[in-house]
């Protein structure tokens, strides 16, 4: 699941100033949270670009390790993997197939706080029972500071999949430091999370956008729902490379487009959700004060990719790139 936290880093010279008005953050709202999710994911064509990576990059980086180095050792034995942050589970659920084709019987741990994502993962699970035979899911409607208070975060897992939920794992160093721990030696770690562009940058230079912190055992379907500072894929390799773990890297870019903002008297109704989600905020253009709308737009506009269309004009794209990172232990 993507979740884009606005950070709360304290304001310094060169940060915009806003009017005192309190727009809701995203994360506080679930229903519309999954609404403009789920546009955002379609313009963007998440799901595609998400697809592809796993046929053509998660077979070689992640599945042909995991069965040259447990393959054999694991025999009749089940491979263990862990999914933090699972959503509806479109993504894991590729991953499972693939693996599937290598080991005979895998154990996936689902922990997803989201009630409405994890009911859709199990829905999906359901529907493609006859494709993943052999792969036994056991649920976790928490967060993942509550799954390490319960007895199976004592065990080892061969495969850890964290997409998109690094942001709300608290303390960067701490995090790594606890999925490694939780790693088989051997086995693979995959982390999703953006770079230091795009939604990331928006963030950074207007924190005002949401000013609450997470704390470590709120969930997501409470309304005290609060966000961590912002994570990016920089501050996970500073830490890999701090303490000498070993992994690789891809990427993926995620555009956005934004054209109806800067060339119609008026948004479409699915740009205004795509807007609501890269800024983290509920109805961003009609709960802000027309000075913020008016900084913020004029940021996005000055990071636009303009690109000339095939109809005619300009179209305006709004990127955010991404990295994917396998970690070996």
């Amino acid at each position: 699941m993507i979740c884009w936290p606005i950070s709360i880093l304290h304001c310094d010279m060169g940060t915009p100033n806003f009017e005192k008005k309190t727009p809701q953050p995203l994360y506080c709202n679930h229903d519309w949270y999954l609404l403009a999710l789920n546009e955002y994911y379609q313009q963007t064509r998440r799901q595609e670009i998400i697809a592809k990576w796993t046929e053509e990059e998660f077979e070689s980086n992640v599945v042909k390790n995991l069965s040259e180095r447990f393959g054999d050792k694991l025999n009749d034995q089940t491979l263990s993997v862990l999914g933090v942050g699972s959503g509806d589970g479109y993504q894991e659920t590729l991953q499972l197939k693939k693996l599937k084709t290598k080991f005979s019987r895998i154990s996936a741990t689902v922990i997803e706080p989201n009630t409405k994502q994890i009911c859709k993962y199990q829905i999906t699970v359901r529907q493609n029972s006859s494709d993943i035979t052999g792969i036994k899911h056991k649920w976790h409607n928490q967060t993942f500071q509550e799954f390490m208070t319960s007895i199976e975060a004592e065990q080892k897992y061969h495969f850890i999949t964290i997409v998109h939920a690094m942001y709300y794992m608290g303390e960067v160093e701490e995090a790594v430091k606890t999925f490694y721990e939780l790693l088989e030696p051997g086995g693979k770690i995959l982390i999703m999370l953006v770079t230091d562009s795009g939604m990331a940058l928006l963030a950074k230079t207007f924190p005002q956008l949401a000013v609450e912190e997470q704390t470590p055992t709120a969930t997501t379907e409470s309304n005290e729902a609060k966000t961590n500072c912002l994570i990016t894929s920089t501050d996970v390799k500073s830490v890999l490379s701090k303490y000498q773990m070993a992994y690789t890297q891809s990427s993926y870019t995620l555009s956005a487009d934004l054209t109806t903002c800067f060339t119609q008297d008026e948004m479409t109704p699915a740009t205004k959700l795509v807007l609501d989600f890269i800024t983290m905020t509920v109805k961003f253009q009609e709960s802000v004060s027309d000075k913020t709308f008016n900084e913020v737009m004029d940021f996005i506009k000055r990071n636009t990719r303009v690109q000339k269309s095939d109809q005619g004009g300009d179209k305006y794209y709004f990127d955010t790139a991404c990295d994917i990172l396998v970690i070996s232990k």
